[in-house]
């Protein structure tokens, strides 16, 4: 499941529970946790749980090749995209609790402190997610985030861009640990070679991607396929 992406801490249920857990699994270099484990109780709690480590970190980067960053999602396009995660897992539904929480999450971008360093794969902005309305509403909301929040550095990887890794959805904190999403789970790693290895495929996907006026010029043309 991808971040698809909703999930990317485990939990057993409560946001204490999550935070034991957090730190239980940075404590182990590296950790794997299944999607059925994770989100035996719904979705909502693991949201909750990444308020707490994102606010933790000073650098947030973050690759998507598929799907718009949670952290830069509209409403609607977060919806439609947490309904799906619900139905292919068969887990509670708890649709509004969750989508509730990943709004709370993107508070972060208005406090001081932290810096964010988003790749986004240009297919994620030609995927209909939802409906064409919808990813019109959520492309504008990426321009306006261009506009408004320098702390924020988005760049987008063009699909005509060079191969050059492998390279599924990731986030990298601060040079503390990296989480990886897979079909079935999450991985978490604490490993120094590892976060390194992470953040060398990072700067290599940075160097195929467009920024600043590119970027903005690349999301209004699949801005207007949608209009």
């Amino acid at each position: 499941m991808s971040r698809t992406h909703i999930i990317r801490r485990s939990t057993t249920g409560s946001l204490g529970q999550a935070e034991c857990a957090s730190s239980s699994r940075e404590e182990d270099p590296m950790s794997y946790s299944s999607w059925y484990t994770t989100c035996a109780t719904g979705l909502a709690p693991l949201q909750r749980s990444l308020i707490v480590l994102e606010d933790r970190a000073e650098l947030l980067r973050e690759w998507n090749p598929e799907l718009v960053n949670g952290l830069l999602q509209t409403e609607a396009y977060a919806r439609s995209v947490l309904d799906r995660c619900i139905g292919i897992l068969g887990v509670p539904e708890d649709l509004n609790a969750v989508v509730q929480a990943r709004m709370q999450r993107q508070e972060i971008l208005d406090r001081e402190g932290h810096r964010f360093r988003i790749l986004i794969g240009e297919g994620a902005l030609r995927r209909v997610v939802g409906n064409h309305t919808l990813m019109a509403g959520q492309l504008s909301h990426l321009l306006t985030i261009l506009e408004s929040r320098p702390h924020v550095e988005i760049g987008v990887v063009p699909m005509t861009a060079e191969f050059l890794a492998p390279t599924p959805a990731f986030s990298i904190r601060d040079d503390i640990a990296v989480d990886t999403e897979t079909v079935s789970g999450e991985v978490v790693t604490t490993s120094a070679d590892d976060v390194a290895l992470a953040a060398r495929t990072f700067e290599l996907l940075s160097t195929t991607a467009v920024f600043g006026s590119k970027a903005r010029d690349l999301i209004a043309r699949a801005l207007a396929e949608h209009r």
